[in-house]
């Protein structure tokens, strides 16, 4: 008689994970960021007549993984394979503040030693809405406040919104998150320009 092959459960098991293993290792993971590959912020030696400080930036919870979360239905749904190259309220400071120092041709200090005497506009910014919808829009609402290191001043606090259309696949996507800061970043720096002059300020309306 031929003799018989015998295969142990826990060896098909581990031939089992194996297989699997591999296929999932064959499925790439992306990374995306939300600050432009070609951004430029104004260089340390800028000639402003004030500096920025960008705050560290809320988002909200749901979104606040390494995955992009996007919606489904009426539910949300993290991709596993879709992520994000470093936490997303890291990407979103980043973002806006490379947006405002452009704007406003001055230099982010935040975490920086600064000049005793220097005029610094403190910008604290909290993502409330972070949506993204694959193929449709991303859409973003920000509460933000302006407060700057003179005692004759008052906060300002307001808030802004923004949706942007996106396009097809995922890195459309990001592009279209990066649109609706930058469009946050515009009002903000709009405000920031009389609030700074004058000590006080208007809120933008959104457009």
């Amino acid at each position: 008689m031929t003799p018989r092959l015998a295969i142990s459960r826990p060896a098909l098991a581990a031939a089992g994970t194996l297989l699997l293993g591999a296929c999932a290792s064959s499925v790439p993971t992306h990374y995306h960021s939300l600050l432009e590959a070609s951004a430029e912020t104004m260089a340390a030696g800028s000639s402003a007549a004030f500096l920025i400080d960008v705050q560290p930036v809320g988002i909200p919870a749901q979104v606040d993984r390494p995955q992009l979360v996007v919606r489904d239905g009426g539910g949300v749904l993290p991709l596993e394979q879709e992520r994000w190259i470093a936490p997303l309220a890291d990407e979103a400071r980043a973002a806006l503040s490379a947006d405002l120092s452009r704007e406003l041709a001055t230099t982010d200090v935040a975490g920086q030693p600064r000049p005793a005497d220097a005029r610094v506009l403190g910008i604290k910014i909290d993502l409330r809405r972070f949506d993204s919808v694959p193929g449709a829009y991303a859409a973003v609402d920000a509460v933000w406040s302006l407060g700057i290191n003179d005692a004759k001043s008052s906060p300002l606090v307001c808030t802004s919104s923004a949706r942007e259309v996106a396009g097809q696949g995922y890195a459309e996507l990001v592009r279209a998150h990066r649109q609706a800061l930058a469009a946050i970043a515009g009002r903000i720096a709009s405000a920031a320009r009389s609030y700074v002059a004058a000590g006080k300020g208007v809120c933008p309306a959104d457009r």
